[in-house]
């Protein structure tokens, strides 16, 4: 059939005679939500690093779509850009606890750099230590909008000076009767 512009009777006789299958989307028939304390656990254990997303997806009995999504917060792949606030909430609660363990952690490790522990080897551990655990803490705590960090692209043209006439040398020609 060709394309173009088709009057509505012509429309719908190409519809009727053409067989138009509607994409199923979502979790599809027979198949129940996950309920909100699984996705809260899946959500927290991909946090925690208690194994790559194939296997705590296959563990909680999820995809590994969905893992992602309740990461961010999200209840579903399809409402990934709109997170559910009670899941946010959660997950960013668990993310506080563990910067707050990380900072507490760093903190023990910076009392124990003394000057006399400075002498030996093992004030580098400590030091390592207390590096690692604020990059936990780096980490967990949300992004946030920094309005000083601005990444605009910057154009500078470069132009020869303009001369005026006065800088240009005068040439007189004189006219020849040989024309």
């Amino acid at each position: 059939m060709p394309m173009g512009i088709v009057s509505d009777d012509d429309f719908d006789l190409a519809i009727q005679q053409t067989k138009v299958v509607d994409i199923k989307r979502g979790r599809g028939e027979g198949r129940i939500a996950v309920p909100d304390m699984i996705r809260e656990e899946a959500a927290k254990s991909a946090i925690n690093g208690e194994g790559t997303g194939k296997d705590i997806a296959r563990a909680f009995g999820i995809s590994e779509s969905s893992l992602s999504a309740y990461k961010v917060g999200a209840t579903s792949t399809t409402t990934y850009n709109e997170p559910d606030d009670d899941l946010v909430k959660k997950i960013l609660g668990h993310k506080e606890r563990i910067s707050k363990k990380a900072v507490r952690t760093a903190l023990a490790a910076l009392k124990e750099i003394t000057p006399q522990k400075l002498e030996g080897v093992k004030a580098r551990d400590l030091a390592s230590i207390a590096k690692d655990m604020t990059s936990v803490i780096r980490d967990m705590e949300p992004k946030s909008d920094q309005p000083n960090q601005q990444n605009n692209v910057q154009f500078v043209f470069m132009a020869p000076r303009v001369k005026s006439i006065d800088e240009y040398p005068v040439i007189n020609v004189a006219a020849s009767d040989n024309g």
